[in-house]
């Protein structure tokens, strides 16, 4: 999934690809599920984009307390991550947490 993420990175606002940072990470979560995803950080502006249900979903910083919060553009998907760790919602009348217990898998056992 990296290569489609990076493609869909590359087509964030050029703010974004002044590209000061930009990191892929995999979390493997709960039920044995794997979360992938890019964070783009240039300035004042930071992205992710993660692959979820099919489709390539680019996600926004938002304002939080405690970590770093993404929401997608239809606000109906959020990203929390705090350190390592990481959850995936979906917001709306039922909140339904779709990933969690994501732990960041080091990267010399992500390529394996």
């Amino acid at each position: 999934m990296r290569l489609p993420i990076l493609a869909l990175a590359l087509t964030l606002p050029a703010a974004a690809m002044a590209q000061d940072a930009m990191m892929n990470v995999t979390y493997a979560c709960a039920n044995d599920r794997v979360l992938e995803a890019s964070f783009i950080n240039s300035g004042d502006e930071s992205f992710a984009v993660i692959y979820e249900a099919g489709a390539l979903v680019p996600m926004q910083i938002a304002e939080s307390a405690s970590g770093a919060r993404y929401l997608s553009a239809d606000e109906g998907l959020e990203l929390w991550t705090k350190g390592p760790e990481a959850t995936l919602t979906l917001l709306g009348d039922n909140e339904t947490v779709l990933y969690r217990d994501c732990a960041e898998v080091p990267v010399d056992t992500a390529a394996g």
